[in-house]
């Protein structure tokens, strides 16, 4: 809850002159995994689909590029876990993210940079005990897109992909295997205004 306190307070004091506030949405791409020691079974790739909502603000604006701080908020996932065709369970996935992009606005606006995400997942299988995990990784994300100069606010759409620069692929453990199917890519169309 503070995490969120936190987020909204830094965007509610933002300057509404130089900055971004705009809606994902996403198919976040996991990988089938299989369980080592407490299971045999191999667990097909989980691919929720969901939104987020983001905020920006640019600490060096170039005209040509600009050098932006953001935050993110992604709303909770859920995914069918699934082996051999049925049904096994449902893994959870919500985040909140903080990071550094740099957009270049030419005829077609491109972006590239990183965030840190603070991943919160949940294993439900059908029957047994849930498996809770926070699981911390820096991400790189690039978008391609347009936006519509007008006097006021600038309306824009891109597409986005992003991947985590680490993953986990240990699956010792139930706590193990919910990290290891939580997403390897993240594919999604990001809409908003530019102000």
């Amino acid at each position: 809850m503070r995490k969120k306190l936190l987020l909204v307070t830094m965007l509610a004091v933002l300057p509404a002159t130089a900055g971004e506030v705009g809606l994902l949405i996403d198919k976040q791409v996991g990988k089938a995994q299989t369980a080592t020691t407490f299971s045999t079974r191999k667990y097909d790739a989980v691919s929720p689909t969901g939104f987020g909502i983001r905020g920006g603000f640019d600490v060096l604006d170039l005209k040509v590029a600009a050098l932006q701080l953001n935050a993110t908020w992604h709303n909770k996932t859920t995914g069918d876990l699934t082996y051999g065709g049925q049904k096994f369970g449902e893994l959870e996935n919500q985040y909140w993210a903080a990071g550094a992009m740099v957009n270049w606005k030419l005829l077609v606006n491109v972006g590239a940079g990183v965030e840190y995400r603070s991943e919160k997942l949940t294993f439900r299988p059908n029957t047994g005990a849930s498996t809770d995990s926070t699981l911390g990784r820096p991400w790189a994300r690039v978008n391609v897109g347009f936006s519509i100069p007008t006097p006021v606010v600038s309306p824009f759409f891109l597409f986005e992909v992003a991947a985590p620069l680490s993953k986990k692929d240990t699956t010792s453990s139930p706590k193990d295997l919910t990290d290891a199917l939580a997403p390897q890519v993240q594919i999604g169309i990001y809409g908003g205004i530019r102000f």
